[in-house]
């Protein structure tokens, strides 16, 4: 499904009060996207968020279509977390960043090189199971789940 890059419109997520929400990374084969390296520390974090800080789980696994890979995921500690069903938010100011958990696969397997107002905010976010995080999300009335605890799978 593509949404382009910093576009207001989003997937799931309805703008909490006195936020603005950001759509990036939504993807698709017939339109081009930026390419580019990123720096491992953005790609660190985000794995952490695409493993850990999963909002909005979605019904169903979806393919790269860049790939045709159905088991996209990444390992994490001893747990094989697939990464291509649900969407993390970034909390940035009073901008929220909502991007598919495919994100991940697209930035180290795909080279997509997201804007850099989004490598910022991932690099300033608090990570999904620091406190800051949880009470923003708590804030908002959400909860994020993380995929490397069974008991997290909704």
């Amino acid at each position: 499904m593509y949404i382009a890059d910093l576009s207001t419109s989003t997937y799931s997520l309805q703008p909490p009060k006195g936020y603005s929400v950001l759509s990036i990374g939504w993807l698709d084969e017939l339109y081009p996207f930026p390419h580019g390296p990123t720096p491992p520390e953005f790609q660190e974090r985000l794995r952490e968020h695409c493993t850990r800080g999963v909002h909005a789980p979605m019904m169903g696994i979806h393919e790269c279509q860049f790939c045709g890979n159905w088991c996209v995921g990444v390992q994490c500690g001893n747990t094989w977390v697939m990464t291509n069903s649900g969407e993390i938010w970034i909390p940035d100011g009073d901008i929220i960043y909502a991007a598919p958990v495919m994100i991940y696969h697209y930035v180290t397997d795909h080279e997509y090189r997201p804007p850099d107002v989004f490598i910022g905010a991932v690099m300033r976010c608090p990570l999904p199971y620091e406190e800051k995080y949880q009470a923003f999300m708590r804030s908002i009335g959400m909860r994020t789940y993380d995929w490397t605890h069974p008991s997290e799978h909704p």
